[in-house]
């Protein structure tokens, strides 16, 4: 809330990188974490539970954030 937000599309991401990702369709910002081939999508807040994305999600990275 009242912060800005820079996105650069197409950008792969790292483990631990803030990304904007489709996740069934809806539009996501979360850390971005990875292992053995699974994807975690953290939220910020911890009240908020995490997503692990699997084959049968309609999911792709939009692109890296860089918060200002």
């Amino acid at each position: 809330k009242n912060s800005y937000v820079f996105v650069e599309f197409n950008s792969p991401l790292s483990n631990k990188e803030i990304g904007l990702f489709s996740y069934n369709n809806k539009i996501l910002i979360r850390n971005f974490y990875t292992r053995n081939g699974k994807i975690t999508l953290k939220a910020f807040n911890n009240d908020v539970e995490d997503i692990k994305v699997s084959e049968n999600d309609d999911f792709y990275i939009i692109g890296k954030i860089f918060v200002k």
